[in-house]
C-alpha cells in the first residue's frame, strides 16, 4: 500500500488534493473485489476446522507482536 504523506514540511496539501490522489490510486488498482455477499464470505476456510481451532488461531495471531507502531 502506498502511503500518502499530506503533512510533509513545505508541501501542505489541501484535503481536496489528497482526496483526488486517493481516488486516482484506487481507480488504478487491479483487484478483484467481491460483487456478491457469497463472494465476500469466501469458502469459509478449512472444512474440518472446529470453532475451538479457529478461536485458538485468532488468539495466537492476536498475541503475535507487530513491527508496526501507532506512533
Amino acid at each position: 500500500m502506498k502511503r500518502i504523506d499530506s503533512d510533509r514540511a513545505g508541501d501542505m496539501r489541501s484535503s481536496e488534493v489528497v482526496r483526488a490522489e486517493v481516488l486516482r490510486l484506487a481507480q488504478q488498482q487491479k483487484s478483484a473485489l467481491a460483487t456478491t455477499f457469497q463472494e465476500l464470505l469466501g469458502n469459509g476456510g478449512p472444512p474440518d476446522e472446529t470453532a475451538d481451532e479457529m478461536i485458538s488461531a485468532i488468539r495466537q495471531w492476536r498475541d503475535t507482536p507487530s513491527p508496526r507502531s501507532l506512533e
